[in-house]
């Protein structure tokens, strides 16, 4: 008999905004360059990670309110394509477009609700009518929200545990759309936004260094790149930390 935990909600994890690290209101309590996503499953400690050599992860992107005009939404899912190239390179995955899409992710059951891509990229209106997966920050909402889904397995009956994501999100504040400079150049910018969220959605966490792209509050850079600490993490979550079997029954192909 085979052993199977869902776990669909493996991360939820929000990114404020600051003109400066001054301004700080909080930061994470990980010291270390990069932090993993980790489960404790019958004593064993298993990495939360995508398995790295399937053929691709697919997406898609809802970019409806992502810019008032349709340059500007073009613009906008270029800049998310771009984002998963250089998360591509980083990680050893393929990731794959598959073009737009109306869902808004949502809800605890929000992986059951993607459709035919594993990953959506969606801009939503702060509000729980929106997304209720757009996280907080204080009284108001943050910029951006990923996070992923996750199951657990024993199989064969006396193995050792596994688990693999096999899900994620991005939902992204439309409300503050105009306060990033749209690339990835200097500044705070809208692929830094991407860059951070989607970091998130292979496995990684905050960290307290603000050095590194993964420090949970936004600061202007000279440039919106993964920075020495972040490329580490995302190698360890990637192919170079090896492929991982993962059943049919467990995460089926869609």
């Amino acid at each position: 008999m085979r052993t199977f935990t869902a776990r669909l909600l493996g991360l939820l994890t929000a990114v404020l905004v600051s003109a400066a690290p001054a301004q700080v209101t909080w930061v994470a309590a990980a010291s270390t360059p990069y932090v993993l996503s980790t489960r404790v499953i019958d004593g064993t400690s298993l990495t939360l990670r995508w398995n790295p050599c399937q053929a691709s992860v697919t997406y898609r992107v809802n970019a409806a309110l992502a810019w008032p005009t349709y340059a500007g939404r073009v613009a906008a899912i270029k800049e998310v394509r771009a984002a998963f190239s250089v998360l591509g390179r980083a990680t050893g995955i393929t990731f794959r477009y598959l073009g737009t899409t109306t869902v808004v992710p949502t809800g605890t059951t929000w992986s059951e609700s993607l459709g035919d891509a594993e990953i959506v990229v969606a801009w939503v209106r702060q509000g729980s009518r929106s997304s209720t997966l757009l996280g907080r920050a204080g009284a108001g909402y943050a910029a951006g929200t990923g996070g992923f889904a996750y199951k657990t397995w024993t199989w064969p009956v006396g193995s050792a545990p596994q688990a693999a994501i096999g899900r994620g999100f991005v939902v992204l504040n439309a409300a503050v759309v105009t306060s990033f400079t749209t690339g990835f150049g200097a500044g705070t910018t809208r692929g830094q936004l991407l860059l951070h969220e989607l970091a998130h959605v292979v496995g990684l966490k905050h960290v307290s260094s603000a050095a590194q792209l993964m420090y949970p509050v936004l600061v202007p850079r000279a440039t919106s790149a993964y920075r020495p600490g972040d490329v580490a993490g995302l190698r360890l979550v990637g192919r170079p930390a090896g492929c991982l079997h993962v059943p049919d029954w467990a995460w089926p192909d869609l």
